[in-house]
């Protein structure tokens, strides 16, 4: 018997995550305002540092710079790292943490 690899337990992200450093508070409606430190983001989700529980499948707002305030899902949380999902797909060009500087 064949054990299946375990990355093929995944599912393929459809967008390519970027790597950025920034900060951001993460609010879960008047309930709670964290700090999070972001990792990656792409027009679909983001990962962070976050040192307190968050619920998963909550609802959050985070705020990108650039962008404002983006509500999202919280779809995991593994030791200090979150991961969550975008409700609406937010622009990459319009995020300071990834945007190119005019010259």
């Amino acid at each position: 018997m064949s054990a299946e690899p375990p990355s093929s337990q995944f599912k393929i992200r459809k967008t390519q995550r970027k790597p950025v450093s920034g900060t951001a508070d993460l609010r879960h409606q008047s309930l709670y305002s964290v700090k999070v430190r972001i990792r990656d983001v792409s027009t679909e989700g983001f990962m962070a540092e976050c040192a307190d529980p968050v619920r998963i499948g909550s609802y959050v707002s985070l705020d990108v710079p650039g962008i404002g305030a983006v509500n999202a899902q919280v779809r995991w949380q593994l030791g200090g790292k979150i991961g969550g999902q975008f409700v609406d797909p937010i622009s990459l060009a319009r995020c300071e943490w990834t945007a190119t500087p005019v010259r």
